[in-house]
């Protein structure tokens, strides 16, 4: 695929079985989500075909994310502003962007920060010149700046597990409702995903929790993606219906005030969730032990079914009738010490979408 530049940023080369559940059956967030995504690209995903419905999912994304294509966007909180300006600032050092839109960010912020004491109040940016900068935030923020080629990948091996261990794996999953896997991509497939999910600039969505979101629809449909999806649905073919969704968790890991604990929201509306860890444990500000909790849907103030440590490619695997739960730290600074919490969804909680 041709190569994409703009005046100032630098962009590299981009490259079964029918699970029916209307919107009235699909409830909450995780429903609204579903009914959001363009109803060609449904349809694929409820049919298995993966590929194609990354495809799909990919285009809609350029073409509501590419720099230029549309307006801009002038709302952001502090806290996202200062993972953008982070992030930006690793991308300059990695030749990805240029300097402009380093400077641009890290001067933002810095101005903000002096006016907002909330860092989680959304606050719109008001330029008041027609300016260079001007433009500039306009091409980059909340757009595809960077989308990491890693992305376009298709490694030959997804799965580091031998078909034994999937299958004891799954075993598992049916008797206790829940399983654990510790070294489950190969190397290669971790290092890119990894690489991947840090590098491309498409966290739009500031989250309580003191987290950003990135969403399957809107930046992580990909064909490395979507090798882990059918790989994932190849080794628990018993266990996994329809992909209904795909989010990563980014960690702040600022210095910026808190309230409480960092918490991801892990709890989706699906028959069956798979959790990824990628980040090494080395990034936690403290103990890995007893990082996720499992407990009874619905009953979070009763003890846990399960205590699980963090470990990077840990797999935690689990199905409607429980709900995951981060009482992990937080993690130490450095952008690519922020944690990520890969999920994929698979089915529908509700008892008429999980047949």
């Amino acid at each position: 695929m041709a190569t994409r530049l703009l005046p100032i940023l630098a962009l590299l080369p981009l490259a079964a079985a029918t699970t029916a559940c209307s919107a009235s059956t699909k409830k909450g967030a995780a429903g609204r989500a579903w009914d959001s995504i363009e109803p060609e690209c449904r349809e694929k995903l409820e049919n298995n075909r993966t590929a194609a419905a990354m495809r799909c999912l990919e285009g809609h994304f350029w073409e509501a994310r590419e720099p230029g294509r549309r307006a801009g966007d002038w709302h952001t909180t502090l806290r996202k502003l200062r993972h953008d300006a982070e992030m930006f600032t690793w991308l300059e050092q990695e030749g990805k962007v240029k300097p402009e839109v380093k400077k641009l960010f890290r001067g933002v912020f810095q101005s903000a920060r002096q006016k907002h004491d909330n860092p989680d109040k959304v606050f719109e940016l008001a330029f008041k010149e027609q300016t260079d900068d001007r433009k500039l935030w306009q091409q980059a923020n909340n757009k595809a700046v960077y989308w990491d080629p890693a992305g376009k990948e298709t490694p030959a091996r997804i799965l580091r597990a031998k078909p034994a261990a999937l299958q004891g794996l799954e075993d598992s999953f049916r008797s206790a409702g829940r399983a654990v896997s510790d070294k489950f991509l190969a190397d290669g497939t971790l290092k890119k995903l990894k690489r991947f999910l840090q590098a491309s600039t498409f966290y739009f969505y500031p989250r309580k929790g003191y987290h950003l979101l990135a969403l399957m629809e809107d930046g992580l449909a990909s064909p490395l993606l979507g090798q882990v999806v059918d790989a994932l649905r190849s080794a628990l073919p018993g266990v996994l219906g329809p992909l209904s969704g795909i989010k990563v968790w980014k960690a702040d890991n600022s210095a910026l005030a808190r309230e409480k604990a960092d918490q991801p929201e892990l709890s989706e509306d699906a028959a069956v969730s798979v959790l990824l860890w990628l980040v090494p444990s080395s990034a936690l500000n403290g103990s890995a032990s007893n990082a996720l909790f499992l407990f009874q849907r619905g009953n979070e103030s009763e003890e846990p079914v399960a205590r699980i440590s963090y470990a990077t490619n840990r797999a935690v695997i689990w199905g409607r009738h429980l709900q995951a739960t981060w009482r992990g730290p937080s993690w130490k600074p450095g952008f690519l010490q922020r944690g990520l919490h890969l999920l994929f969804s698979f089915g529908w909680a509700q008892e008429e979408c999980a047949a």
